[in-house]
């Protein structure tokens, strides 16, 4: 009998290519369930419980533009799970162009219309002198 063919069938990753253009940094919370004042879990309208953001930063999400066709110039979202902050946005927004790339690239869901993607890391790449802003 062949086998079923699923999403993990296919390479959603490789075909992005290796570096990327950095457009924008945004802090990824810790989640909390909280109580109500009768001292229930608050849930949503499906009966679910419901997460809440804390102040604790875990992670950063990595908005970045894929610079290999055919996707070039399309943009993806990449979670890396480290609290150290690698590069700021003022920084993004200083320079002409901020290249990165991730270390251990997955996708880590799709859905109807996105695909999510997870890394264990981020590399900013050093830009070459006649690139830099004068």
């Amino acid at each position: 009998m062949a086998k079923i063919l699923d999403i993990r069938s296919f390479d959603f990753v490789n075909i992005l290519g290796e570096n990327f253009e950095l457009d924008e940094v945004t802090p990824v919370f810790e989640m909390e369930t909280r109580l109500n004042a009768a001292g229930e879990i608050i849930k949503d309208r499906n009966g679910n419980e419901r997460n809440f953001p804390t102040d604790k930063i875990i992670g950063y999400n990595y908005s970045v533009t894929i610079m290999k066709p055919p996707y070039k110039k399309k943009s993806i979202q990449v979670k890396v799970l480290d609290t150290e902050e690698k590069v700021t946005n003022a920084f993004i927004m200083l320079e002409d162009s901020v290249q990165c790339m991730f270390t251990n690239l997955q996708v880590s869901m799709i859905n109807n219309s996105s695909i999510y993607y997870r890394a264990e890391g981020i590399t900013i790449l050093q830009q070459e002198p006649e690139q830099k802003k004068k």
